[in-house]
């Protein structure tokens, strides 16, 4: 919602995503890469408009061109689609293989969650195609994942730890969540799963002290 994510991926290009709707006449390979920035190898970006004035609101088939053009250029495709459901966001979603709701352990969170589930439902969404991830869980949470699939209707994919420390560093370094703290392992893990492959093990160093 306020393009944090062009922030933290340190994105170069002035360009965004209304861009790519608002120009979808002319949507090719050339004009994308306009488009996007290359901050990190082997990952390009496109960042929402953040907080800039919008004086008409986008049309829903155009974030659906664009998505579809995507589709076609990338491995994956991962789409941060904000918070709650508007027209533009359930028409994004019919171009994805996969939603994931992610929320905290929090009273408010779990309701708002609540609600989106039931929606999207009610809407005729594939319940199949839902995936619930928790985040910053802390190490004894006071709900376990079987009561909250009861109370959401969905089970849990995944949780993801509590890790401010490793969060905070990386923020402030502007580099990627290093992949040996913890939330970095539970990642890993989370991405493997997302992709269906296994996941590598890890090598046994040989040491002399047991």
């Amino acid at each position: 919602d306020a393009g944090l994510v062009g922030f933290l991926m340190k994105c170069k290009s002035r360009y965004s995503i209304l861009d790519a709707m608002a120009n979808t006449h002319r949507l090719d390979l050339s004009y994308w890469r306009a488009l996007v920035s290359n901050g990190t190898p082997r990952l390009q970006v496109i960042r929402a408009p953040g907080a800039s004035a919008q004086r008409e609101e986008p049309k829903t088939d155009d974030i659906r061109t664009v998505l579809r053009f995507v589709r076609f250029q990338y491995e994956w495709t991962l789409v941060d689609l904000g918070r709650g459901l508007n027209p533009l966001v359930l028409s994004a979603l019919d171009e994805v293989d996969q939603a994931f709701l992610v929320t905290t352990l929090d009273v408010p969170a779990l309701h708002q969650v609540q609600q989106i589930i039931r929606s999207l439902i009610d809407s005729g969404y594939g319940q199949d195609r839902l995936r619930l991830l928790l985040n910053r869980v802390p190490k004894a949470p006071d709900v376990m994942p079987g009561e909250l699939e009861g109370l959401l209707g969905i089970p849990v994919f995944s949780m993801l730890p509590e890790d401010h420390g490793s969060v905070y560093e990386a923020y402030a370094e502007g580099q990627l969540l290093p992949a040996n703290c913890n939330l970095g392992r539970h990642l890993t893990k989370l991405a493997a799963a997302i992709a269906g492959i296994q996941e590598p093990a890890n090598r046994k160093k040989f040491s002399l002290f047991r």
